[in-house]
């Protein structure tokens, strides 16, 4: 098991808010549940924190009492500790900026006094008794004692997953230079086609495995274990398995397990493989990066002389013999069964091609292909390369492609995908991805039965409105 690495996180700072009790209980009240919530300071005080860095909630212990209703009665709050991330700083007002704290977290122990401890280190005890003792609601801790202070944490087994979710924030991939941030993009056009882009998970497993799922966003509530199940019965070995999300919205369900057999440092392939329940459909998203091709020069004579003109970066994705494999692979399984009585399928074939820029920005869109439109291509001699060789070329294809927003319509309205899929199908394309050295992202959408304030936490409450 790779041990945790705080060096970035510890890197971006530190900073302390204290919360009353009845705030606290406000805030778990409101639409966020506490898992994310914006703060109001003057411009001095917010920028005791850092936008993109962690921050120590001290959550005051007190009597709670409820004004809004006399039927319930006062209780006591035990004093306790959070973890969470600073999303942004904005200036809101003319002296005022508005801090969005998110991935609010539990950890242990409950006091800051108890986090300090007895042992501080001689070059820490004024600054730790200033910070036990302070009084201000925002505060900033000075960089060294914040190291220490995130190692203490990192020292109680109880907090791994909570900082390793943290570290998975500073350290998300910008760039699509690895699986990981292929595996990034997978998660996010999943929760698009589930019509939830923004969705808080509702249950969260991690294992110590990298995953895209640590950076996702999670309710306060929920439990986060360090070992991640498959479903029951599936013959998926738990190893490959290095997480599991659940997404609710309107009744709807998306269950989401992420699975390598290796570390995704050492992958450059991923698959998304997702399956409609309610349209007993599958779509697999094959991720394939494009290279670019040297630019070439030309002469170009100018009114005033001659001057070197370089024409528009080319990009391709070689099709090499591992790709006419997976391309094999995938015409086996492509035979679209008929249609079921009141499903339609403008293209019943499960297989796409989604393509993206090496090194460029993850915020960058992509292009799509279907496995169709490529065998087309390939038919038609269009992906002729240099020395009898086959690319795809993103110039040549001029603008004949989907983009992800087109793609996701399709998969929510039921018009692509296979007809008949079922958990064997599924389950099958996953174990051929693994065995080939690719990482997947599995996603499961399924409609929920109506449910009940007592299928709920009953400490929880009803189900926060979507």
């Amino acid at each position: 098991m790779p041990d945790l690495d705080l060096r970035t996180l510890k890197k971006r700072g530190l900073s302390v808010l204290r919360i009353s009790a009845g705030d606290w209980y406000d805030l778990q009240q409101s639409r966020g549940q506490g898992a994310r919530f914006t703060s109001v300071f003057p411009h001095a005080v917010a920028r005791s924190g850092k936008a993109k860095a962690p921050v120590i909630l001290v959550i005051a212990g007190d009597a709670i009492s409820h004004d809004d209703d006399s039927f319930y009665q006062p209780h006591h709050q035990e004093p306790h500790l959070r973890i969470a991330w600073i999303n942004s700083i904005q200036a809101v007002a003319t002296r005022d900026s508005r801090v969005a704290f998110d991935h609010v977290q539990s950890v242990t122990p409950g006091t800051l006094e108890a986090l300090i401890g007895l042992d501080v280190p001689a070059r820490f005890m004024a600054s730790a008794a200033n910070l036990i003792a302070g009084h201000g609601e925002f505060d900033a801790v000075s960089p060294r004692l914040g190291e220490w202070l995130l190692d203490r944490l990192a020292a109680l087994p109880a907090n791994d997953a909570a900082l390793r979710r943290l570290a998975a924030l500073v350290d998300r991939p910008s760039q699509f230079r690895s699986a990981l941030a292929l595996q990034q993009d997978a998660l996010a056009l999943a929760l698009k086609a589930f019509g939830a882009p923004a969705a808080e998970a509702s249950s969260l497993a991690l294992t110590r495995r990298t995953t895209a799922l640590a950076a996702a966003r999670a309710q306060e509530n929920l439990v986060i274990a360090h070992d991640a199940r498959w479903i029951p019965g599936w013959r998926l070995e738990d190893s490959d398995i290095t997480g599991r999300a659940v997404f609710r919205q309107d009744h709807r369900q998306l269950e989401v397990f992420t699975a390598n057999h290796e570390d995704l440092e050492r992958l450059f392939g991923v698959d998304l493989i997702y399956l409609n329940q309610t349209r007993r459909s599958i779509v697999m998203v094959q991720y394939k990066m494009m290279e670019p091709l040297p630019r070439k020069e030309r002469k170009v004579k100018g009114l005033f002389g001659d001057y070197t003109e370089r024409e528009d970066a080319e990009w391709v994705v070689p099709i090499n013999d591992q790709f006419k494999d997976e391309l094999a692979r995938m015409m086996r399984f492509d035979q679209p069964a008929v249609g079921e009585a009141g499903s339609y399928r403008m293209n019943p074939s499960p297989f796409f091609f989604k393509l993206v820029r090496r090194n460029g920005s993850t915020n960058g869109a992509g292009i799509l292909l279907s496995l169709g439109h490529l065998q087309q291509l390939l038919g038609e001699g269009r992906l002729a390369g240099p020395r009898g060789g086959l690319r795809i070329a993103y110039s040549e294809l001029q603008g004949h492609y989907l983009r992800s927003e087109n793609f996701v319509d399709l998969v929510q309205s039921g018009y692509i995908g296979s007809h008949g899929a079922t958990t064997d199908h599924f389950e099958t394309l996953i174990e051929t991805t693994l065995s080939e050295g690719r990482a997947v992202v599995a996603a499961i959408q399924s409609a929920l039965a109506d449910t009940r304030w007592s299928d709920f936490d009953p400490t929880m409450g009803p189900p926060a409105p979507a």
